[in-house]
């Protein structure tokens, strides 16, 4: 299964990190650099919800192709990873 730091971490990293995360004030007050973090949310609630795709907000927008904004989205692969990851429970090493 897909674990956060070697699988899903990379994608966000390259895609998600300049809105939410390396900012002072990330946007939608959501920080995706930890699942923890994700776990917290932002103004919109959880971004994960562990085993539950359709009910976390970044399978949602990554799927729909909302997130990221620009012309810059997601491959199916890395779209993949995602959901498996969410699926498998949103694993991360301890």
């Amino acid at each position: 299964p897909p674990v956060f730091e070697t699988d899903v971490r990379p994608i966000l990293k390259a895609l998600c990190f300049h809105c939410h995360g390396e900012e002072e004030k990330p946007k939608g007050k959501l920080d995706v650099r930890l699942v923890r973090l994700m776990a917290k949310g932002g103004k919109h609630g959880p971004a994960v919800v562990p085993g539950k795709p359709d009910e976390s907000l970044l399978w949602e927008r990554v799927e729909s192709d909302e997130m990221p904004e620009g012309p810059k989205k997601l491959s199916a692969g890395q779209k993949a990873v995602i959901k498996k990851w969410i699926e498998q429970g949103a694993k991360y090493q301890k």
